[in-house]
């Protein structure tokens, strides 16, 4: 099964706008999502430390802590790299933004197989937040290989 081609960003707006638009406002989201899980990973280091008597909850929530500051590193790295697609789009280079698609879906199944292994120990403002990360960088993924796919003379990737 292939992905949609788009012709237009939300049904109204061209492809580089909208590239543009979710450049920015994702460079904001993953600013805004990198602070949230800092915030979840200093309550887990709280938990633990309270919890330190018991063997096995500590273990686990060390294991669930060092996921949560890998995702923020991850977050960190994909900020700085959002950062460089805003302008790849703007000058529309076409071979920083093949090369951004592949980090994007690495990225992506980096954050879902953390995600997924911490899931059982977020709150759910936690789980919304992420989900909804998820479900924006799924509809970008489709937004950026769209526009890829009409600046190529050729209409292939």
């Amino acid at each position: 099964m292939e992905l949609p081609v788009l012709d237009k960003f939300c049904f109204v707006f061209g492809l580089k706008s909208g590239c543009l638009a979710m450049g920015i406002i994702n460079a904001i989201l993953t600013f805004i999502q990198a602070v949230i899980l800092i915030t979840f990973a200093v309550a887990i280091k709280e938990t633990a430390e309270i919890q330190s008597k018991r063997e096995e909850d500590a273990a686990m929530a060390s294991v669930v802590y060092t996921i949560v500051v890998l995702l923020v590193v991850l977050l960190v790295v994909k900020f700085l790299v959002d950062l460089v697609f805003v302008y790849a789009v703007y000058k529309e280079k076409a071979g920083i933004l093949k090369k951004y698609c592949i980090f994007w879906i690495i990225f992506l199944v980096l954050y879902i197989i953390g995600f997924l292994k911490s899931l059982f120990h977020m709150d759910a403002g936690h789980v919304i937040a992420n989900i909804l990360f998820l479900a924006e960088n799924f509809y970008y993924i489709i937004v950026i290989r769209s526009y890829l796919i009409s600046i190529n003379e050729d209409g292939v990737l």
